[in-house]
């Protein structure tokens, strides 16, 4: 047993003691390290290292939730009398509650290996090696650019963390994470000064992309903007790139969770079982994925995780129901959360989508913009490149996507067969076709 777990253990029964009907009970510690570095030089090095304990309070059908960095034995008995006594002051919820301990049964036996050992052994200098080295590779590949300047970082980092509810569920989890980017600035002819950047981000060390990668992609990103031109308003065949393409997927997904059902406040309020997208979509959850980034034994709730469907074939098969607002709404719960996306996959990477396609544009990035849950209504600033021919051409900026996004999710045409490694989202890079677009 750790001596987190040992300590959340502690916690629950002193939640008890001073008067809580129930509690639930997280211990954390994490440690991480940034170091940032900017034209010949290391601009920024930050260590961060913290312990915390939350603490959910049920009292009287009230609850509270409250934190705190002060682990000392006295100063945890005053926290949880005075949460204890915060808790009674409050309007009583009997909606609120312990999640039911029938769910936390069944956790999967599996190692999701979410921790590498090296990340323990991690110095000083070779992080300092690693992120000088990494602005020198962009300034070697981008040679033949008008650089005006260039950064790159470094980070990694553990977390522990140690889970208690006072109705039996205990659980214990341990991660790493490693990550490596770099941006440069180019000055462009007509003055502007458009940036190209790359990043990897894993849970091993050994996962992540190339130091010589992460600068040749930067590079090449910063050289597709030079001489941006503006588009056409008018509606066009579409490729979003698959690191891109997470801002359409969230405003799709993010009307499905529980609070917004119950609120009356989703677009996708009694579609259950009805075609919301494409019928090439399908999307699983997936938490069981080894190394991944969203892997987890236990959702937020403590319920066992499994593998389970979102969208299948364009109809919507969930929705995300906590126990919270399964209660409030009298069903059952179906998991609040999602993990790592699993996607039915095309066949083509992004340049035969590209191919295929011919002429349209393609959206490597989205700049601002907003969605709306009920209504469905999108507007995203965007740029990328034009597509002629089959070939990518010249870029453009300054574009504003706008529409509905169940419609343009219906517009769908083809996936790739290319998701982000660097996300938990998984979703690929994608074709839409009829998408309105406004420039000049």
């Amino acid at each position: 047993m750790s001596a987190l777990l040992d300590s959340a253990l502690a916690a629950v029964e002193l939640a008890g003691r001073m008067g809580a009907d129930a509690s639930s009970v997280a211990v954390s510690r994490s440690r991480g390290v940034d170091l940032e570095w900017r034209d010949g030089a290391l601009e920024r090095v930050t260590e961060k290292t913290r312990r915390s304990l939350s603490a959910e309070i049920y009292v009287n059908g009230r609850f509270s939730a409250s934190s705190t960095s002060d682990l000392r034995p006295d100063a945890l008995k005053t926290f949880f009398e005075d949460a204890v006594a915060m808790t009674r002051l409050l309007e009583p919820d009997p909606h609120r509650g312990l999640p039911d301990s029938d769910g936390y049964g069944g956790r999967a036996d599996v190692d999701l290996e979410l921790y590498d050992e090296s990340a323990a052994h991690v110095d000083s200098l070779g992080r300092r090696d690693r992120v000088q080295q990494l602005e020198s590779l962009v300034r070697d590949s981008g040679a033949n650019l008008p650089i005006v300047s260039v950064s790159s970082s470094i980070s990694d980092g553990i977390g522990e963390s140690a889970r208690v509810h006072s109705n039996g569920f205990i659980g214990q989890r341990k991660v790493s994470s490693f990550s490596a980017s770099a941006m440069l600035t180019v000055l462009d002819d007509d003055g502007r000064r458009p940036m190209g950047w790359e990043y990897t981000y894993r849970r091993h060390q050994d996962d992540m992309d190339t130091l010589d990668w992460i600068a040749d992609q930067a590079c090449k990103r910063a050289a597709a903007q030079l001489g941006s031109g503006r588009v056409q308003t008018g509606k066009y065949t579409v490729v979003v790139d698959s690191r891109a393409i997470g801002r359409l997927l969230g405003a799709l997904l993010s009307p499905i969770s529980g609070a917004l059902i119950q609120q009356r406040r989703s677009l996708w309020e009694g579609r259950l079982g009805t075609q919301i997208t494409s019928p090439l979509i399908t999307i699983f959850d997936e938490p069981h994925r080894p190394r991944s980034l969203g892997a987890a034994l236990w959702d937020s709730d403590g319920f066992a995780t499994q593998r389970r469907p979102i969208v299948e074939r364009g109809v919507l098969s969930t929705y995300l129901i906590d126990q919270y607002y399964a209660r409030k709404m009298g069903v059952e719960p179906t998991g609040g959360d999602t993990h790592d996306l699993d996607f039915a996959l095309g066949t083509r990477d992004l340049n035969g989508l590209v191919i295929d396609v011919q002429d349209g544009l393609l959206i490597e990035r989205f700049l601002g913009g907003n969605s709306n849950e009920t209504t469905g209504e999108i507007s995203l600033g965007c740029a990328g490149r034009f597509i002629r021919n089959g070939q990518l051409a010249e870029p453009f900026a300054e574009a504003n996507l706008a529409g509905h996004f169940g419609e343009i999710w219906n517009g769908l045409i083809a996936l790739g067969n290319d998701p982000n490694p660097n996300s938990p989202m998984g979703c690929p890079s994608c074709v839409f076709e009829n998408i309105q677009l406004s420039g000049t």
